[in-house]
C-alpha cells in the first residue's frame, strides 16, 4: 500500500492561518501517485487489447463485406433534426428544458415545436431524473420530424441525429408511459416516411455499441467497442454490410423487449466518411424498407460530410437547436433578480457546482 506523511513543524494557529491565506493549489507527491496508477493501468489495458486486436480485425474483415462509397448527390431536399437538454438548478425541484429542431437543406429553413420543460420533485434520484430527461427528449426530437412532415414539408431525406436501433439500456428507463412514447413517436415517424416515400435514417455519431461485435459472435474475445474495431479495419470511404441489431442482440440476451416493439425492423452499417486517423466510424441505421437505398445513403452521407465526418444536416441541426450551459447561465441570470424583486428572496438557489 502506499503511504506518506509529511511532518508539519509549525504552531496549529500559524498552519490553519497559512492554509487559508494561500490559494487552492494541487499536492505534487499525490499528483505523482496519481499519475503513476493511471499511466500503469491503462497501459496495461491498452497492452492487452492491442494485442488481440490483429485477430480480432482479420475475423472482422472475414466475416463482413466492405465496400467503396463514392460522392453521389441523389437526395436534392435533406432535413437534419436533433434535440438538446439543459437542467437548470432549483431549490425547490429538479427543472430542466429540451428543445428540438429540423433544418432543412438547401434552403436553410428552419422548423422547431414549443421548448417543452421537466419538473419532478427531489424524491426522484438525479440518475432517475436524467434517465427521464433522456427519455422524453428522444420522444421530441422524433415528435418534432413528425410534425415537420405533417406540415407539408417536402423532403427526400430525413437525418435524425441519433439511433433508431434501441438497446435493451432503454427498456429501464424513465417510466413505462414516457418509454411507451417513445416508441409510439419512433413508429409514427417510420411510418409516415414509408408512406410518403421519404428516406430516413438515424445517424449515430460517437457509437459505443458492440452490436457488430455480438453479431459477429467476438464478444467474449474483445472488450472494445463496434466503432475502435472498425477504426482499424475500414479504410477512409468505405462502409460495412448491413446488419441487424436486434439479431446482434438476441444471440447473447436472448431478448429485445424495446426494439420488438418498433414496427419496422432496424438495420445497420458503419461508414467511415473522415480521413482522420483518430475519427471512427459514424453508425447509421436504416428501418427495412430503406434497403434498397443504403448505397445512395452512404454517397449522400460521404459526399456531404463535413466536421467529424458528420453530414452537413446534422451538423447544422445540431448547431441550431443546441442548449447551452452558457445561455441558461444568462437566463438564469436574469431569472434570479426578476424573483427575489416578486418574493423578497429566490428559490433559483443554484445547486453547488451546477452552473460553474
Amino acid at each position: 500500500m502506499l503511504a506518506h506523511r509529511t511532518q508539519v513543524k509549525n504552531e496549529a494557529v500559524s498552519l490553519i492561518s497559512n492554509l487559508l491565506n494561500r490559494h487552492a493549489t494541487t499536492y505534487p507527491r499525490l499528483c505523482l501517485a496519481l499519475r503513476n496508477l493511471i499511466m500503469n493501468e491503462v497501459s496495461n489495458d491498452a497492452r492487452e487489447d492491442f494485442a488481440k486486436l490483429p485477430e480480432i480485425i482479420s475475423e472482422v474483415k472475414r466475416q463482413l463485406d466492405f465496400y467503396p462509397v463514392s460522392h453521389n448527390i441523389v437526395y436534392r431536399r435533406v432535413a437534419g433534426a436533433d434535440a438538446g437538454s439543459q437542467r437548470v438548478p432549483l431549490a425547490s425541484r429538479w427543472f430542466a428544458v429540451m428543445t428540438a429542431l429540423v433544418y432543412q437543406m438547401p434552403n436553410s429553413c428552419r422548423y422547431f415545436t414549443r421548448p417543452e420543460t421537466i419538473k419532478l420533485p427531489y424524491g426522484f434520484s438525479s440518475e432517475r431524473f436524467y434517465e427521464i430527461v433522456s427519455v422524453r427528449r428522444e420522444t421530441k426530437l422524433f415528435k418534432t420530424a413528425v410534425s415537420f412532415l405533417a406540415n407539408d414539408n417536402r423532403v427526400d431525406l430525413m437525418l435524425i441525429d441519433g439511433p433508431l436501433a434501441f438497446s435493451n439500456w432503454w427498456v429501464r428507463k424513465g417510466e413505462e408511459r414516457e418509454r411507451l412514447a417513445l416508441i409510439s413517436s419512433i413508429n409514427l415517424l417510420l411510418n409516415r416516411c414509408a408512406e410518403r416515400g421519404v428516406a430516413v435514417a438515424g445517424i449515430v455519431k460517437r457509437a459505443t455499441a458492440r452490436y457488430l461485435v455480438r453479431y459477429l459472435g467476438l464478444q467474449e474475445r474483445t472488450h472494445l467497442p463496434d466503432a475502435f474495431i472498425l477504426l482499424q479495419a475500414l479504410e477512409s470511404g468505405e462502409r460495412t454490410a448491413i446488419f441487424s441489431p436486434r439479431s446482434a442482440l438476441r444471440r447473447t440476451t436472448k431478448t429485445t423487449p424495446f426494439m420488438d416493439l418498433i414496427n419496422w425492423p432496424i438495420h445497420s452499417f458503419y461508414l467511415r466518411a473522415s480521413s482522420n486517423p483518430l475519427l471512427p466510424p459514424i453508425r447509421i441505421d436504416v428501418p427495412e424498407f430503406m434497403l434498397k437505398q443504403v448505397n445512395p445513403l452512404a454517397d449522400y452521407i460521404r459526399a456531404t460530410a463535413v466536421r467529424d465526418g458528420i453530414p452537413l444536416a446534422i451538423v447544422k441541426a445540431d448547431e441550431e437547436v443546441r442548449v447551452t450551459k452558457r445561455f441558461v447561465n444568462e437566463v438564469y441570470s436574469e431569472l434570479i433578480p426578476r424573483l427575489e424583486r416578486r418574493f423578497g428572496s429566490s428559490l433559483a438557489a443554484s445547486m453547488r457546482g451546477e452552473l460553474e
